[in-house]
């Protein structure tokens, strides 16, 4: 068998139930950075390894040997009886899993060769015995979900929000913690009210709640997820992020406590709108938002508002 799964830790556990075969961790926080439309597997994992490493996750030749490895494993999934997709509810593991069945959907394989395990509980947290209860309840992919799968990726990497916007509203055959996922990663916009995105909103709520280190603050704001897909490292970017530059919201107290600034408050406050401040140069899946025409989401209306123009700097918007 081969088994796919979301990282080291999973991986890690499946080994010590002794669920024997080829074992590969995913290795890829597909909610940040760019995956846009139209490249393979390998494309994508070259643009990936290029971010992550201009980002500081790792050396670039370290991120492209594993992604090759990563990829190679998967692309000889012909050599093995079974392939089990091994992944949890949220939005890093489901689009995790869209990727992986998109590339397995290109194999052409004989039917049932691929199963499905979605888990409601995160596996590096499970014991022994609860992963392997779990193992015998594996689904075949069927062609409905390979179909569900590769029009759920095709809208991730759309160059179009109303795309993203569009598969947060539809059930998908067979993988049923896609929608909420989906719905989730369209709140990583910049919001209406205030131009933060609800990772950076929760990030600033923690802060508000009182000094503290970075890590109390991840705890902090992590209870605050339906189903948490943020790693430390990801939220020490959104607060790196937070804190930078004239528009800052927070800022660095003594022994490296964090407190709100001035425009911190007035934005937490709904008086001031980040994206007056600080101008955005992020990628979700296929969209690049930069420049001004910038899409938002409108969480009380729960879509996407009318791209909105970014005020020059230092200027209001009426």
């Amino acid at each position: 068998m081969l088994h796919v799964t979301n990282g080291d830790g999973a991986l890690y556990l499946l080994k010590r139930a002794g669920i024997l075969g080829t074992h590969v961790a995913w290795r890829d926080a597909l909610n940040e950075g760019p995956v846009p439309a139209g490249l393979s597997l390998e494309e994508t994992s070259t643009l990936r390894a290029t971010y992550l490493s201009a980002r500081g996750y790792g050396k670039p030749i370290k991120l492209m040997h594993e992604f090759e490895r990563r990829d190679a494993q998967l692309r000889r999934a012909a050599d093995f009886d079974e392939i089990v997709l091994w992944f949890e509810h949220d939005l890093y593991d489901q689009l995790q899993l869209l990727q992986a069945l998109t590339a397995l959907s290109e194999l052409d394989l004989e039917p049932g060769r691929v199963s499905v395990l979605q888990s409601d509980h995160y596996l590096s947290a499970m014991t022994v015995d609860e992963v392997s209860a779990l193992f015998p309840k594996r689904r075949t992919a069927t062609p409905a979900i390979f179909k569900s799968a590769l029009r759920a990726w095709e809208r991730f990497t759309s160059e179009s929000p109303a795309n993203l916007y569009q598969g947060s509203r539809e059930d998908a055959i067979g993988l049923p913690f896609l929608r909420a996922a989906l719905r989730r990663l369209c709140e990583e916009y910049p919001w209406k009210r205030d131009g933060l995105s609800r990772s950076q909103r929760q990030a600033l709520h923690a802060v508000a709640q009182g000094p503290a280190r970075r890590e109390e603050l991840f705890a902090r704001a992590q209870a605050h997820e339906e189903a948490y897909f943020l790693g430390e490292r990801l939220f020490e970017k959104i607060l790196d992020e937070l804190a930078t530059g004239e528009g800052a919201l927070v800022e660095e107290e003594e022994e490296g406590r964090l407190v709100p600034t001035a425009l911190g408050r007035r934005v937490l406050a709904g008086d001031a709108d980040w994206l007056d401040e600080h101008a955005v140069d992020r990628w979700i899946g296929g969209v690049h938002l930069a420049g001004e025409n910038l899409t938002r989401w409108d969480d009380d209306a729960e879509h996407f508002a009318a791209p909105r123009l970014r005020a020059p700097q230092g200027e209001k918007h009426s």
